[in-house]
């Protein structure tokens, strides 16, 4: 009797579809605690387009503050993420990025960063 092992295929779409997973929890668990207010007291809107250019994530407009979720980045995604970071900034956002990881293990580290984040002015 022979065993015959079958050869590794590379399946991209499988890594793609467990990432999109990630972010789609992380974003669901995020989105429970910025909804109504929660964090600061701050009204955030979720996938608003800015400028009818960027999408946001999340973005509460009153503190001018932007929240984006990342995942595995490609150096295509790392230049298009730098062209937005500066479009907003120059419209006076603050982005804050957070790795998909991160608020799902980390919450309550992320949550404080965006309370002190909403406490600062924006000059």
């Amino acid at each position: 009797m022979s065993i015959v092992a079958e050869p590794f295929l590379y399946q991209p779409h499988v890594r793609t579809r467990s990432n999109r997973q990630l972010r789609m929890a992380a974003e669901r668990l995020l989105w429970t605690y910025l909804r109504d207010g929660r964090v600061g007291e701050a009204r955030f809107r979720r996938q608003h387009l800015i400028d009818d250019r960027y999408l946001a994530d999340f973005v509460c407009l009153e503190a001018r503050v932007v929240i984006e979720i990342d995942s595995d980045m490609t150096p295509a995604l790392a230049v298009h993420a730098a062209q937005r970071r500066s479009f907003l900034e120059s419209r006076g956002f603050r982005i804050l990025r957070f790795d998909d990881r991160d608020i799902l293990i980390e919450t309550r580290a992320v949550l404080s960063a965006i309370r002190s984040s909403l406490a600062r002015k924006v000059s």
